[in-house]
């Protein structure tokens, strides 16, 4: 076996990696680089392992890992009765990851599938789309579920990924204390205290996609009571392939964004944080314009900008050995100029109050009290198109201004101590446009031994409507006249108004948390869920217009017509159930070499009214789910990283959207540190294939892109 001295090993890794990019361009599959990696790996085992652990957490640190998300209050990961599964900062940093949809695909019962350069769909437990409205995201517990078609705007949540302490993925409803829209789960974003980032980091990295991203973050003290950091940030990256033709498409991405945080503890019992954020960006997207003249349809290159600041403050008491307090606000400013689409300004006010108390015996009580303004102005959006375009959504009125109040209470009460634990909570959340909603919840926790837990949960949660299903309106689609969808003479615009209800879910969840031996554990999840109420759509009388006049009359044929209108209303006239599986397995091999399991299996059934159609696809979440990832430490400067996953096809994601394949793929991390705060690393991503297809925009909106194979390079330097 070849012996290897001082930093050899690291350009051989790279020489090896470069050939197998070579030999493996069209024909690559998941076992045939698979045996590559591991080839490369043995050639290096004349190091052997290492005594000392190379990796943030042992086996026992990640299982008494401390969150917060599950009950808004610190318990670890298996005194928790709900799926979680947390992403750690060396899990991000091993990850190559240079976006937070591509970090969430560590998470079991998560989707993610990549639209464009710019765009992703990311689902809990199904129900994917490119506004998902069922999964509640945070950052540092300010929410960043937009209320204007209910999801997340991906293109615009970033930081230092070096910055992020940990994501908490709780799967199934957390209503009860998040409140509405927490349907399918919560992801809070949570960053590190300004002193555990005390110093300079300098990061760069550019490769065949990234032309470039750079970040800078220092921290410093506040005299003797606390920390501070700054940071900022950029990055320009190119567009992706359309599927059609192979060109280079129009989704190209560039940001940039400062911030900063200061932690104080100004006495013993005090703890106050103060962190804000501003950005700005411009993003592109080859977008389906609609006209009603000919060519009807054109495909155009749009390029949207975006603007926002954040600022949040929080202030954390102990009033004594079993009483504290917790008072956080936040103002959230956004603007986004989206072609054809929207100009939106959006301004959001939110105040929480919680009180923990241990006072009773046998009861850790929580409860809080919230209230969260929203004002948004939305106006037609021209830049950079034909004036005649149709815009796909019109929101009436144009301005509005929306109130949430809420409270919630939730006790765990000891039935057997450090043994059995019942959770009873609810919240009760009053909005403007659905009145009172209760979200009520039940969990039983059972560990038998310190290596066992057993859980159960009954939950219901609610999904309220959005701006634009309670007041707007959306122009679908144009076919035009002769066409096998169309054999009229006249273009037809597919249109949708209609005021939408509230959505309910009904879920029952059980699990089982394993710590087999010291070295390997599991984590494993059943769910079932019932949705009552969901979204669907219904064709109403196609009329001719500026007449008005039904078609049934051939009034298509009268003189001064110009299109008909297919109008579609909007309601909840469906139901449906979900069921699955979430299994993970993480294993400590030896103290340098890592392995970690995620696997998933989903059902989703829909059934709706005669003539109704819903907007939550059964085809469009995968039905399997597999990943694996390794980590290995050959020595203490270097690091191997291999991520192999498997994604199934997606049948029908919307009408008119090809079938997705299944497709797998395999991302590889090869990474040097000559010196303890330089750090250099080679990253290769989706290497399987040159390029593929993982999600379409269900809003028919956009082209269909394909994600290719990406080469980066990536320099970290502490100082």
């Amino acid at each position: 076996m070849l012996k290897y001295e001082n930093n050899i090993i690291f350009v051989d890794l790279i020489e090896g990696y470069i050939t197998m990019l070579r030999e493996h361009n069209h024909q690559a599959t998941l076992s045939r680089v698979a045996i590559s990696v591991l080839l490369a790996l043995g050639s290096t085992l004349a190091f052997g392992s290492n005594d000392d652990p190379f990796f943030d957490l042992d086996l026992q640190e990640v299982l008494n890992l401390e969150i917060t998300s599950v009950s808004k209050k610190p318990q670890t990961v298996s005194r928790a009765a709900a799926a979680v599964f947390v992403i750690t900062s060396d899990d991000i940093r091993r990850s190559g990851a240079s976006s937070i949809p591509e970090l969430l695909r560590m998470a079991p019962g998560i989707q993610v599938g990549q639209i464009s350069n710019n765009t992703w769909g990311v689902s809990s437990r199904g129900m994917d789309g490119r506004f998902t409205n069922k999964l509640l995201v945070l950052v540092d517990g300010r929410s960043i579920y937009t209320p204007t078609f209910s999801g997340v705007y991906w293109d615009v949540q970033d930081t230092v990924l070096a910055d992020i302490e940990r994501i908490e993925v709780i799967r199934g409803p957390g209503a009860a204390i998040w409140g509405a829209n927490a349907v399918n789960g919560v992801i809070n974003i949570i960053t590190k205290s300004a002193a555990a980032t005390q110093g300079g980091l300098v990061e760069a990295s550019a490769g065949s996609s990234d032309r470039g991203t750079g970040s800078v973050r220092y921290g410093g003290k506040v005299g003797e009571i606390g920390h501070w950091r700054l940071y900022a940030k950029g990055f320009e990256r190119e567009g992706s392939l359309v599927e059609s033709t192979g060109a280079r498409g129009n989704d190209f991405w560039q940001q940039q964004r400062v911030g900063f945080r200061t932690d104080l503890t100004p006495s013993g019992r005090d703890a106050v944080t103060v962190q804000g954020d501003f950005y700005e960006g411009r993003s592109g997207e080859s977008a389906f314009l609609n006209k009603l003249s000919a060519p009807y349809n054109i495909l155009t290159g749009t390029t949207q900008t975006v603007s926002g600041g954040n600022l949040l403050g929080r202030w954390q008491r102990d009033l004594s050995a079993t009483d504290s307090f917790t008072v956080q606000g936040y103002f959230d400013h956004t603007k986004r100029d989206w072609p054809a689409h929207v100009n939106e300004v959006r301004t959001t006010y939110d105040v929480d109050f919680q009180y923990r108390t241990k006072r009773l015996s046998g009861h850790d009580l929580v409860i809080g009290a919230a209230y969260r303004l929203s004002e948004d102005e939305m106006s037609a959006s021209y830049t950079g198109i034909p004036s005649n375009t149709l815009q796909f959504s019109t929101f009436i009125p144009a301005s509005s201004s929306t109130s949430l109040y809420s409270v919630f209470i939730q006790d765990d009460i000891s039935l057997l101590p450090k043994e059995l634990v019942l959770t009873l909570g609810t919240k009760l959340e009053h909005n403007d446009y659905s009145g009172l909603e209760h979200q009520p919840n039940a969990k039983l926790l059972w560990t038998p031994s310190e290596t066992t837990t057993l859980w159960g949960s009954a939950a219901r949660a609610v999904r309220t409507p959005s701006r634009i299903d309670a007041g707007g309106m959306v122009n679908q689609t144009v076919l035009p006249p002769f066409t096998s969808r169309n054999p009229l003479n006249l273009p037809v615009l597919i249109t949708a108004q209609g005021r939408v209800e509230t959505e309910t879910v009904v879920a029952y969840e059980a699990g089982w948390k394993q710590r087999i031996t010291p070295t390997l554990s599991t984590d494993l999840a059943l769910f079932h869920n019932r949705y009552t109420d969901l979204r669907t759509g219904l064709f109403g009388t196609a009329v001719c217009q500026p007449s008005g006049t039904p078609v049934s009359t051939f009034c298509f044929l009268a003189p001064g017509q110009t299109y008909v209108q297919q109008p579609t209303s909007g309601g909840n006239l469906a139901v449906g159930q979900s069921y699955g599986m979430e299994l993970s397995a993480d294993w400590r091999v030896r103290p340098d070499l890592r392995f970690q399991f995620a696997w998933t299996e989903l059902r989703i059934r829909m059934k709706e009214e005669p003539s109704a159609f819903t907007t939550d696809r059964e085809g469009s979440t995968p039905k399997h789910q597999l990943g694996l990832r390794m980590a290995w430490n050959p020595r203490s400067d270097i690091d191997v990283d291999l991520w192999l996953r498997h994604v199934s096809k997606l049948p029908l994601i919307a009408e008119g959207v090809p079938t997705v394949p299944a497709y797998n793929e395999a991302d590889i991390r090869l990474a040097w540190r000559p010196s303890k705060d330089l750090e250099l690393a080679l990253i290769g991503r989706n290497l399987l294939h040159k390029r593929h297809k993982e999600f379409a925009s269900e809003l028919l909106d956009v082209q269909q892109m394909q994600i290719e194979r990406a080469v980066m390079g990536r320099l970290s330097w502490k100082f």
